[in-house]
């Protein structure tokens, strides 16, 4: 028998081996989604959903992405249609996939009753403390859940649209900054990375951090009229501290973050990022967050010849804007 003959039917045999054991696509296998409730607090029972692909490799602990809806704080759903692809597209990647309730107490607001920015302001913080509360409530069930999910906790990943970008912004920041709420998550805890699209932080004064932060992207339109770019506060009373704000408080800590602006853009990024910008999530999750690299990048986003539209909206425009 012809000696190279033989090598040729060895290596052949070798590859069909090979090919036969691995794994088959993950695109052809089914996302699940299970349901658990995770806190009941007066007459709200709040659950979260979560989505896995079946795992392939049992003895790897996935990441876990955390996921908190948008809706003003005054209603949202955390199952919307529109969420669904982001989630799957997450868990295709590897991701244990987590999106929350919260309360939202703004949905109990009469705007007749509203009749100064101190009002508003002071509503708003109070649901914003409510749902940053119940974030950590869900994410401090995640992590007593991380032996029977294989999960990663120290890979457990923030993300938000709109007010739910509000919420894991402040989520981050108050952990930052020793805040009281803070305490209810388990000593030493941080997040790994905090992904928001059209956030922002409230507070008195613009962002400061006392612990380095965990890496940061955040999505915001420059026309945002809901939730702003820059800032929506008063003298002394404070407000909130959009992305842009963010962004400087976070290149003068040296801190890791990814800020992607889109000019002439309003409040559409706070959903439009999910299904266009996958692979920059993707691109920021895998170096930033996983890889640990510190690395500090800025997209501007433009379209050439665009018509400039309006920018300069005053508190009372956002507080209009958010009573509607």
């Amino acid at each position: 028998m012809n000696r190279n003959w033989v090598y040729s039917l060895f290596a052949l045999w070798i590859v069909c081996s090979f090919a036969c054991t691995q794994p088959k696509p993950v695109a052809n296998v089914d996302v699940q989604k299970e349901n658990f409730v995770f806190s009941i607090k007066g007459t709200d029972t709040l659950s979260l959903d979560k989505y896995e692909l079946p795992s392939i490799s049992p003895a790897s602990k996935k990441p876990v992405m955390i996921f908190a809806f948008g809706g003003g704080f005054k209603g949202g759903d955390k199952a919307d249609k529109g969420y669904i692809p982001y989630f799957e597209f997450l868990a295709r990647n590897g991701f244990v996939v987590v999106s929350t309730d919260y309360r939202t107490t703004l949905k109990n607001l009469d705007p007749s009753k509203v009749s100064s920015p101190m009002d508003f302001i002071a509503a708003l913080q109070h649901a914003i403390d409510t749902a940053v509360e119940d974030f950590y409530d869900a994410t401090g069930f995640v992590i007593n859940q991380s032996s029977d999910w294989n999960i990663d906790v120290e890979q457990i990943v923030a993300s938000g649209s709109s007010a739910g970008a509000i919420t894991v912004l402040q989520a981050e920041y108050d952990l930052c900054n020793g805040h009281e709420l803070a305490k209810r998550l388990p000593t030493g805890f941080n997040y790994a990375g905090v992904i928001s699209y059209a956030g922002a932080v409230s507070g008195v004064l613009p962002p400061h951090w006392e612990k380095m932060p965990c890496p940061i992207m955040l999505f915001h339109g420059d026309a945002d009229k809901t939730v702003p770019f820059e800032q929506a506060a008063m003298e002394n009373l404070g407000g909130l501290w959009g992305s842009s704000a963010v962004a400087k408080s976070l290149e003068n800590l040296q801190a890791s973050y990814y800020f992607y602006k889109v000019e002439n853009a309003g409040h559409e990024i706070s959903g439009l990022p999910m299904s266009r910008n996958q692979y920059d999530i993707m691109s920021f999750l895998s170096r930033q967050v996983l890889g640990d690299e510190n690395l500090a990048i800025t997209t501007d986003e433009r379209v050439p010849g665009d018509t400039i539209v309006r920018k300069d909206f005053t508190v009372q425009d956002y507080i209009l804007d958010n009573l509607r």
